[in-house]
């Protein structure tokens, strides 16, 4: 059992970092850890574990479903042999704060700087301010609508997305 899968379904970003040549990869291992700092785990053989660890700096994008098809495709190809966000269609906007551009079309996204490095058996954890964050307001008015229909990553190839919304 893959006992990580006990805590999906996540929801699947789009991680944007480079120093230079820029890169994507797709994300589902994140969390907040305080009101402004954001923990994320990267295999370290990842191309983009390079990126940042040169550049210290990344922008999580959130999508919506309808971007699924690069979502996965900046999960499975690699930056190394081939120009990522060409290939998969991302259109990108510089940094406000940071010199990592963030996806244009995205619903919301988190500009990062990285103050620390947990380095664990194949996975880093960087521990990250968030210095700049954006949401367009048709989709999160403090919470993400029902319309922001943003994927979360069940597993393999599975992903879903919220379907409603509950109160107790």
């Amino acid at each position: 059992m893959k006992v990580y899968r006990l805590l999906h379904p996540r929801p699947a970003l789009i991680l944007v970092a480079g120093d230079g040549k820029i890169n994507a990869m797709t994300l589902a291992w994140h969390m907040p850890v305080e009101e402004e700092k954001v923990a994320i785990a990267v295999d370290r053989e990842n191309y983009t574990y390079e990126l940042i660890e040169r550049s210290k700096e990344f922008t999580l994008n959130i999508l919506s479903i309808d971007w699924l098809d690069a979502i996965w495709k900046a999960g499975t190809l690699s930056g190394r042999r081939v120009d990522k966000i060409g290939k998969i269609g991302l259109e990108l906007e510089d940094g406000v704060k940071i010199g990592t551009p963030h996806v244009r079309d995205c619903l919301g996204y988190l500009e990062c700087r990285v103050f620390d490095e947990v380095k664990l058996e194949e996975h880093s954890v960087f521990l990250s301010k968030v210095v700049h964050a954006w949401a367009d307001d048709r989709f999160f008015r403090d919470v993400w609508l029902e319309n922001a229909k943003i994927p979360m990553h069940v597993g393999k190839n599975l992903f879903t997305t919220p379907s409603k919304y509950v109160k107790p």
